[in-house]
């Protein structure tokens, strides 16, 4: 079962989706400009600007589309919900923080090698709780 979404996260919402469809169109309309420019110009005439107008209108689709699509998935990845129906009945197992080894003798907590993936949480420190 989901929880309903907060008014500030709808408003994200429809504010990155008038976002993506909006530089979609501008990307569009300048794939489509670059591709049929010359036709536009009067510089091909006959079949080749019908096909140069075809192949304009077939790769601004393509980009708005695309667009779209990236630009709301990697909205999705960055501000997905965490699924609560896949906690159980009881909920989430509670979570146990991990011990850190102290520094070894003789030597700074800097020095010492850390396990892979671990990690300062900003850049610039030695430790989480410094």
């Amino acid at each position: 079962m989901r929880r309903g979404r907060t008014g500030a996260e709808r408003d994200a919402v429809t504010v990155e989706i008038a976002y993506a469809a909006l530089v979609g169109a501008v990307l569009a309309a300048v794939g489509f400009l670059a591709v049929a420019g010359p036709a536009l110009a009067g510089a091909v005439h006959g079949q080749v600007r019908k096909e140069s107008f075809a192949a304009a209108a077939v790769l601004a689709a393509a980009v708005f589309c695309g667009w779209v699509a990236r630009t709301l998935r990697r909205f999705e990845r960055q501000n997905r919900l965490p699924a609560a129906d896949t906690a159980g009945a009881d909920g989430p197992p509670p979570r146990v923080p991990r011990q850190r080894a102290g520094p070894p003798e003789g030597g700074p907590a800097e020095n010492a090698p850390r396990p892979p993936g671990d990690h300062p949480s900003q850049p610039g420190r030695t430790s989480p709780d410094s």
